[in-house]
């Protein structure tokens, strides 16, 4: 899960996720990451060390 408002954009849980299933969606004049299919994600966990600012949890 993605925490929207924390989340800056840096694009490091993108480039980390080995499925390929986060992008970066632009509001505006802001970036933010978001999970296209979550039922497709294999639950690695690669992605939430990857965030330097704790965006991402498992849930």
């Amino acid at each position: 899960m993605v925490d929207t408002v924390r989340c800056t954009g840096c694009g490091r849980c993108v480039a980390a996720c080995g499925s390929r299933l986060l992008s970066l969606e632009v509001d505006g004049f802001r970036k933010y990451a978001q999970i296209g299919i979550s039922k497709r994600c294999k639950r690695c966990l690669a992605c939430v060390p990857a965030c330097p600012v704790r965006a991402l949890r498992a849930d």
